[in-house]
């Protein structure tokens, strides 16, 4: 009994160090073959609404990462002086990492400033080695994209290209407090009745005329006849349609139901399934 304790006290020391020394030297192998995988050069940059955060972009995000589609999620904050932080940096190895925007003056609508906001984190993504990106827009995240569009109609060589563009309840010809909002439009997506956001987004369709960029658009309608996911009528969402112009092409898609409500969206499964389809382009 004494030799078996003894070949005990000598025995399991030794397992623990093999097994210690198995554990590092696979974790060596993998990180020397992530080493040996190119770093990404394309990216999800995710854009929260009025009022909002990151937090809103969670579960879209989460999602994403769930069906394989991206590999990492990395914080992106702009402070109200317009200082931006990255928390990380993409990594050999990641696959199409994802942005999460957060704006700390969350209801700043000077939407030329946040048009400076997004032009930093699109540079300092480009300094990191993205050349394109899909940009993720939710409610007044969408204005964030389409005036930074607005901005950049030539391509820059010291910007990533816009690959995609996703609009979730976005308000391009006003809200439901604005009865012009919920005006008609023609074929071409125009509204028998612009307000004055919408015409301030005069010029937008240079950039989908001198790029070529997929745009998936998605609404709610979550009040039945009055179509409108109770905050913006859908068709000051569908009239984006007006700007996107060939090269670039555009779709839409409507979400009905209690859960199609305009803070609902980016906590709904219709919508994260479109959102993986669009991005692997399987959306047909």
């Amino acid at each position: 009994m004494k030799k078996y304790k003894k070949v005990l006290l000598i025995l399991i020391p030794l397992l623990v160090v093999v097994v210690a020394a198995a554990a590092f030297l696979y974790q060596r192998q993998q990180n020397q073959t992530k080493s040996n995988e190119p770093k990404p050069t394309e990216a999800m940059v995710f854009f929260h609404g009025y009022g909002s955060s990151r937090n809103a972009e969670k579960s879209m995000s989460n999602y994403l990462v769930k069906e394989k589609v991206s590999s990492r999620k990395i914080n992106v904050t702009v402070s109200k002086n317009g200082k931006v932080d990255f928390s990380g940096q993409a990594k050999a190895g990641d696959k199409n990492p994802i942005y999460l925007v957060q704006f700390n003056d969350n209801s700043n609508v000077d939407f030329a400033k946040t048009n400076q906001w997004v032009t930093t984190i699109m540079t300092q993504l480009h300094k990191q080695g993205i050349k394109s990106v899909n940009l993720i827009g939710h409610s007044m995240g969408n204005m964030a994209i389409v005036y930074y569009l607005k901005n950049h109609v030539q391509q820059s060589s010291q910007l990533p290209a816009v690959k995609r563009e996703i609009d979730i309840a976005g308000h391009f010809n006003g809200l439901n407090r604005q009865g012009a909002a919920f005006s008609s439009l023609n074929e071409q997506g125009q509204p028998s009745q612009e307000t004055d956001t919408f015409k301030a987004l005069a010029g937008l369709e240079k950039y989908y005329q001198n790029n070529s960029t997929k745009v998936l658009n998605i609404y709610g309608n979550s009040t039945g006849s009055t179509q409108s996911d109770s905050t913006v009528p859908n068709n000051s969402s569908k009239s984006l349609k007006y700007f996107v112009q060939s090269p670039s092409t555009y779709q839409e898609r409507l979400i009905s139901g209690k859960n199609a409500q305009h803070s609902k969206l980016h906590e709904n499964q219709e919508v994260d399934e479109l959102l993986v389809k669009f991005l692997t382009d399987k959306l047909s």
